[in-house]
């Protein structure tokens, strides 16, 4: 019986993971004919010192992202610790590698422990995530257009495709920043929508009993709205949270950078700036593979190759930083999960291993 339980859950990560490795192949072998012979030799040559340099950076990624989140999370809870934010953060970062949805299993997780921890309804904690991701969005752009601006002024070559592609990726992002920002300075009006949309649902439905829900989501609105008006009356809580997102995309951005640098190939940290972006918008695409595995490795390569890169030292670079992004930051988060998981949001670890596998409800 155990067998039986267990083997669609593990075809369901087998399978997809599978299919990924062997589009990857096929995409380094036939469309860009990376030359395996040359690309060993130059891992072989890369100096390995440059790791724990890479190693440092990575952490200092996932660090300031759970620094520029607890900022936030101090305005509608003082008494939370910097230590169980950033602990916290990792054991997202492993759910998210785990079930990659665009990130949103790890923002899920992040309000499962307040609400579980701290006893913070869901509406309230929900406000720190948007202005978060908010934050996040606008840091985006602005890397997008401070590296193709640099780029620009000093005369570098840029290709119009990946001029085209840096813009269109912006402006989509710059899109999503302008939602965010309306729902949070124009809360009244997301307000009205929604209560007008769940009317308009239960009418289509024919479901009178569920006007009993209609009241649970005002209150929730209410909730919501009062959170935002805190973090908008914190504007330095705000300010430091974006300033620590700044620099948790130049430690990210470094990562590739120190790699660059480890098999002798000068690159401008500016270029990378613009391409850091451009191919990290396929991690918010839940193609339903751990670590997105394939499919953010060819969109690294791709665009360090249309940016002018030699692309054995590309797929190099990309396999050198992605066992960085995987296999450390996976032994890292996991470890964590598994040693301070339990204790914050006190439950057992064999609970906490459905919650995070989405078997054991969240809030």
């Amino acid at each position: 019986m155990p067998l039986k339980r267990t083997v669609p859950q593990v075809v369901k990560i087998v399978v997809p993971l599978v299919l990924a490795i062997i589009f990857f192949i096929c995409f380094v072998m036939f469309i860009i004919r990376v030359d395996i012979k040359r690309a060993l030799s130059i891992l072989a040559s890369s100096r390995k010192e440059y790791f724990l340099i890479a190693i440092m950076f990575d952490i200092g990624f996932m660090v300031f992202y759970a620094l520029a989140w607890y900022c936030l999370v101090r305005i509608i809870l003082s008494n939370v610790k910097v230590s169980e934010a950033i602990l916290v953060m990792m054991i997202s970062w492993f759910g998210d590698m785990l079930i990659p949805a665009a990130f949103i299993t790890g923002e899920a997780i992040r309000l499962a422990f307040l609400k579980r921890r701290y006893g913070v309804d869901l509406s309230k904690a929900a406000a720190t995530v948007v202005v978060h991701r908010l934050l996040s969005t606008i840091a985006f752009v602005l890397f997008i257009f401070l590296g193709a601006s640099y780029l620009i002024i000093n005369g570098y070559k840029i290709i119009a495709d990946v001029l085209l592609h840096a813009v269109f990726f912006a402006l989509l992002a710059a899109s999503l920043a302008t939602l965010c920002t309306l729902v949070i300075f124009r809360i009244e009006v997301f307000e009205k929508i929604s209560i007008k949309m769940f009317d308009k649902a239960v009418k289509l439905l024919k479901r009178k009993h569920l006007e009993r829900y209609r009241r649970h989501i005002e209150e929730s609105l209410e909730s919501f709205k009062l959170s935002l008006d805190m973090i908008k009356k914190k504007r330095l809580n705000v300010v430091v949270s974006f300033v620590n997102l700044i620099i948790q995309w130049i430690c990210g951005i470094m990562i590739p950078y120190v790699f660059f640098r480890s098999v002798g190939y000068s690159i401008s940290f500016w270029l990378l700036a613009m391409a850091y972006p451009m191919y990290g918008v396929i991690d918010n695409i839940p193609f339903g593979v751990p670590a997105n595995a394939g499919f953010l490795d060819a969109a690294m390569i791709s665009t360090f190759v249309l940016l002018g890169v030699d692309k054995e030292i590309a797929a190099v670079v990309t396999g050198l930083t992605r066992i960085i992004i995987v296999i450390f930051e996976f032994i890292l988060t996991g470890s964590i999960t598994v040693l301070f998981g339990p204790r914050l949001f006190n439950i057992s670890l064999s609970k906490l291993k459905d919650l995070l596998k989405g078997k054991e409800k969240l809030f």
